[in-house]
């Protein structure tokens, strides 16, 4: 605090008459620092600079801050309580002080010289606190902060998470684009369709990219066909072999079995002469015996015959379950990107909130989205509450009020669903802004400037 030196006696009583016109003066300048608070009157407070006049004293006169402690240092009356008073309440609690052994009839007169600053925060580009000036504005205060952007020390930093947002967002969108199409190889294989449908994905990623990742499936559902197809000609190349071992067989087995008759007869004849005495006996062994070798002919291209059917069975068992695990390794992989896509229908969203978040922290928002400008909340002080505000451009502020500027990340739903519609497209677009969550001790009025 800074008062002048010196001390000169007391003026007599007709000179303290032109005291009231002074302090008449100061409670006029008092009156516009309470238009700064609107109809109930400005109120004191911590950080306001005021000039006391006290008449014919000067060394009692001077400015001083008030304190923290909501006090305001005088000289010889020390410190005298100036929170939340009016300039005339603490007029009279200054001239209360000196009446008490100092000052007889004191003639007090303060002004507020300087008001207590406003603090803007948020996404701007300088955030600090800005001298008050009558009038100021939420906008204005904005202005004095450089503007919605990012904080200066902080832009390179968030050019660099903007950056890696951005590379994010593609890869997972390549990822989605080489999985989908990755899919629809994967559904033909299922169906055993003879070439696989690609979706359209023109605009999610760049056409060279895009062709390749096209380019590969086909490749590999034309490998993977064509391996199955020639497993599957291999086993089947075998039955018209087998088929014709069996007509063989079959022919070979009704030979001996014509042969087999005749000995039947022959052993018949020999069975009567023997009673005769006609036919010896080794000669009738020799009939049974070959009798016996035909019978075992018989049953040996029987068993051939069988053997060679149950292998043509085996073999279309074998080419029916190539065509099951086929389908199959088809199914697990879908299921499998059926799984991938669903993670990056969780993980795309968020990415894109980051984007969002990341743009427009560094001021990076385009003309379209003047409309989609960040959230002005002006939080001030009423005595032991906060009360918060949701502000236009154009909301009066009052000295000390804090102005805050955006949220620091979009919704999902925000975010989201636009940019995922169209990938190329900038989903900055579809980030509308939130209100400010407000404070546990505080409430949050819906007001609009007159």
């Amino acid at each position: 605090m800074t008062f002048a030196a010196g001390r000169r006696p007391l003026f007599h009583h007709a000179v303290a008459l032109l005291a009231l016109a002074v302090i008449a003066t100061g409670n006029a300048a008092a009156g516009i620092a309470a238009e700064a608070g609107g109809s109930g009157g400005y109120r004191i407070a911590p950080g306001d600079r005021i000039a006391v006049s006290v008449f014919g004293q000067p060394e009692l006169s001077g400015e001083a801050v008030v304190d923290q402690d909501g006090n305001l240092r005088l000289p010889i009356v020390g410190s005298v309580a100036a929170n939340a008073l009016t300039p005339a309440e603490l007029e009279a609690r200054i001239a209360a002080a000196l009446t008490r052994g100092y000052v007889r009839n004191p003639a007090v007169s303060i002004r507020i010289t300087d008001f207590r600053p406003v603090y803007v925060l948020g996404l701007v580009r300088i955030p600090g606190s800005y001298p008050y000036r009558q009038g100021l504005s939420a906008l204005g205060a904005i202005a004095l902060a450089g503007g919605i952007g990012a904080p200066e020390d902080r832009r390179g930093a968030l050019v660099t998470e903007l950056l890696q947002a951005e590379e994010r967002v593609r890869q997972l969108e390549i990822s989605r684009a080489a999985l989908t199409i990755r899919r629809a190889r994967l559904v033909a294989e299922q169906n055993e369709d003879d070439t696989p449908a690609f979706p359209d994905l023109s605009g999610s990623v760049d056409p060279e990219r895009l062709a390749q990742f096209v380019e590969a499936e086909r490749r590999a559902f034309a490998t993977e066909r064509q391996a199955q197809r020639q497993e599957a000609e291999a086993l089947a190349s075998q039955i018209p072999k087998l088929e014709a071992e069996i007509v063989s067989v079959k022919l070979q087995q009704k030979l001996e079995q014509k042969q087999r008759d005749l000995n039947h007869e022959m052993v018949a004849q020999y069975e009567s002469m023997m009673g005769s005495g006609l036919v010896r006996k080794p000669n009738y062994i020799e009939v049974k015996r070959e009798e016996a070798r035909l019978d075992g002919n018989i049953e040996r291209l029987r068993s051939e015959a069988l053997r060679a059917e149950y292998t043509i069975g085996d073999l279309k068992f074998r080419i029916g379950e190539l065509r099951n695990n086929y389908r199959r390794r088809a199914t697990t992989a879908l299921q499998e990107v059926d799984r991938s896509l669903l993670e990056l229908s969780v993980s795309i969203p968020s990415a894109y909130r980051i984007r969002v978040a990341r743009s427009s922290q560094i001021g990076s928002v385009s003309a379209q989205q003047d409309v989609n400008r960040p959230a002005i909340a002006v939080v001030r002080g009423k005595t032991n509450l906060s009360v918060a505000f949701d502000a236009a451009g154009d909301f009066p502020l009052q000295p000390g009020d804090i102005v805050r500027v955006g949220d620091p990340l979009p919704s999902v739903a925000d975010a989201g669903s636009d940019a995922l519609e169209n990938p190329r497209k900038d989903a900055r677009a579809a980030a509308a802004p939130r209100a400010p969550t407000p404070a546990a001790d505080s409430v949050r009025p819906k007001l609009t400037s007159n």
